[in-house]
């Protein structure tokens, strides 16, 4: 892998464990603080709740699909170049060996 690759890597993992993180504090924030609002919820998710849960689920796994999809490109574009590179050598040698 090159320094990219793992560059790459490592700032993909340190954004799940972030998340990850903000996740687990948000949701023992949510269960452990008690609420000084008196609420009457229904047992069903509104139309504007359901939504909001989306756009907050959504976002992180388009980060991180983006990501994929960089990475990918980068890596046949690469691999692209070393065949190129190796074909280029290879008609140099030819050249060379005809000489």
């Amino acid at each position: 892998m090159s320094k990219f690759e793992k560059k790459l890597v490592v700032v993909a993992l340190v954004f799940v464990a972030i998340y990850l993180g903000a996740a687990a504090i948000t949701i023992h924030t949510r269960i452990t603080k008690e609420d000084k609002i008196e609420r009457f919820e229904s047992p069903d998710l509104t139309p504007a709740e359901g939504q909001l849960l989306i756009a907050e689920l959504f976002l992180p796994v388009m980060i991180i699909f983006t990501l994929t999809i960089c990475f990918i490109i980068v890596r046949k574009q690469r691999a692209n170049k070393l065949l190129k590179m190796e074909k280029e050598e290879k008609a140099e040698e030819k050249i060379e060996k005809l000489r």
